[in-house]
């Protein structure tokens, strides 16, 4: 009996042995994706070799699922193909009046140009260079001109109702810090005494109401609420309540802002006052395009590093403000939803992505409205490798797993580590992930990897995904045709 266990198990082994590479690779995953937690139905795989796009392995991969944020992978591509690597978004400076001495008898204009990494920085350098300039009156209103985008602030198919987390920031032409406000709170003072609380920037028409306290020791409850002034209509409140140990360090709560034009502008008042420039007029905004004289430009880094910042931190934000700045651009003003999505679609059409069953409706992946394919992603994957123009710079967009950099430390026990660059995705119950693998044996593989109604919790949905791409680096020898 013991003899005939030896032969079965020499047996075995020689088996295992000799088996295709791919048909090890097939075993592997096919192992992996018996986990009880998934929903067979629900769970695509596709995996493709490089540069010629050999398929490797695939199950369900023609099946439409929640692609989650994998869906800025689409988005990136898109805007590299019809913006290009070096793009910037423009925000200019205008006024339609006289320019006498120190003084600009008429409005001063500020246009927005979609930018969504727009930041209180930059408008403070563009209130000095202004006061710099040797201007210290504008006589007229200050202006917000907006007709770069439509009315619509956010994407057509999210819930009409909002939250007030910074990630479910409203969209606009002229946008400030991904359209949220910070809300500073520092232990100062003895025990018993409220919180330091501030702004961050301090817009005159945004109040603080400070309900905070300083505690001995203990937990921390603070926490911060936007509301509407009952007493003063064009006032916003911004209520901080709760507890903070004395020997707490500080804590910073984002929200997101009601008007996004208003916000600006309001804060570009403010700045300018800061620098020595007074304002007669009142601020408007208009939807219309305003003429004027230049008086100062200011672009954006360039769009290859928005997109880099766009899949590192998996921003909402910046995704949509993409969407419609690439109608904008395309189409003529105001850009919109509709056309931006459309041009997305066309896309993938144009680089021979098989779009059977797809539906775009964000450029995000934020609504659960979306379906694309694993084999969809890994035919954009593969065009995209194969692109000298742009190939590139979509290529390190995405994260490098396994390295000590920002969200990158994912998979650094892995034997992959460093070698797989990827976008994540995550809704409730849904996990994705798709990029590329370059293995062991010096080849490069895309996959694209959805794991839809999954039970598994995010964690276990994670340690799912990495060994399935570890087991892509491990894979050496030939690719199966498709």
């Amino acid at each position: 009996m013991l003899n005939y266990l030896k032969y079965l198990l020499l047996f075995t082994l020689l088996i295992s042995i000799n088996l295709p590479v791919n048909a090890q690779l097939t075993d592997k995953i096919n192992k992996i994706l018996n986990a009880k937690c998934l929903d067979d139905k629900k769970t695509s795989v596709s995996i493709v070799e490089m540069p010629d796009g050999k398929l490797v392995y695939a199950y369900n991969t023609l099946t439409p699922l929640l692609p989650a944020s994998v869906m800025k992978v689409v988005t990136t591509a898109a805007a590299l193909y019809y913006l290009g690597p070096e793009y910037r978004f423009k925000t200019k400076v205008l006024h339609n009046g006289k320019h006498n001495n120190d003084t600009i008898d008429g409005d001063l204009i500020i246009r927005g140009g979609g930018d969504p990494r727009f930041s209180t920085e930059t408008l403070w350098h563009i209130a000095t260079q202004i006061k710099h300039s040797g201007i210290n009156k504008i006589a007229g209103n200050l202006i917000v001109d907006t007709h770069f985008f439509d009315d619509y602030d956010r994407a057509p198919a999210w819930k009409v109702e909002r939250t007030q987390k910074a990630y479910d920031a409203k969209l606009g032409a002229l946008s400030l810090n991904y359209n949220s406000i910070a809300i500073h709170a520092l232990p100062e003072g003895k025990v018993g005494e409220r919180l330091n609380v501030w702004l961050e920037p301090a817009p005159s028409y945004i109040k603080l109401i400070n309900n905070t306290k300083t505690i001995k020791r203990g937990k921390n409850t603070v926490w911060a609420s936007r509301r509407n002034s009952e007493k003063f209509p064009d006032q916003v409140n911004m209520l901080v309540k709760g507890r903070l140990p004395i020997h707490s360090k500080e804590k910073i709560i984002r929200l997101n802002i009601e008007n996004p034009a208003r916000y600006t502008v309001e804060t570009f008042r403010y700045l300018l006052q800061k620098a020595g420039v007074t304002i007669d007029g009142v601020t408007k905004v208009a939807s219309s395009p305003i003429s004027g004289t230049e008086l100062y430009s200011h672009l954006s880094e360039p769009l290859s590093l928005i997109l880099k910042e766009l899949n590192t931190f998996s921003n909402n934000f910046t995704a949509e403000q993409i969407i419609k700045t690439i109608a904008a651009e395309r189409f003529g003003t105001p850009g919109s939803h509709a056309e931006g999505l459309k041009l997305v679609t066309d896309f993938l059409r144009i680089i021979n992505v098989n779009d059977t069953g797809i539906a775009i409706v964000d450029g995000s992946g934020l609504s659960r409205k979306n379906l694309m394919t694993t084999k969809a992603i890994t035919d954009l994957l593969a065009a995209m490798y194969s692109r000298f123009d742009f190939g590139p710079d979509f290529i390190t967009s995405l994260r490098v797993l396994g390295t000590n950099g920002i969200n990158s430390k994912r998979l650094s026990n892995s034997p992959a580590k460093g070698q797989i660059r990827a976008k994540t995705g995550t809704l409730n119950k849904v996990s994705t992930l798709a990029g590329y693998v370059a293995g062991n044996n010096g080849k490069v593989f895309s996959y694209a990897l959805f794991l839809n109604n999954n039970r598994c919790g995010y964690w276990r949905a994670d340690k799912i995904e990495d060994k399935i791409v570890t087991a892509i680096y491990e894979l050496s020898g030939d690719s199966i045709e498709p």
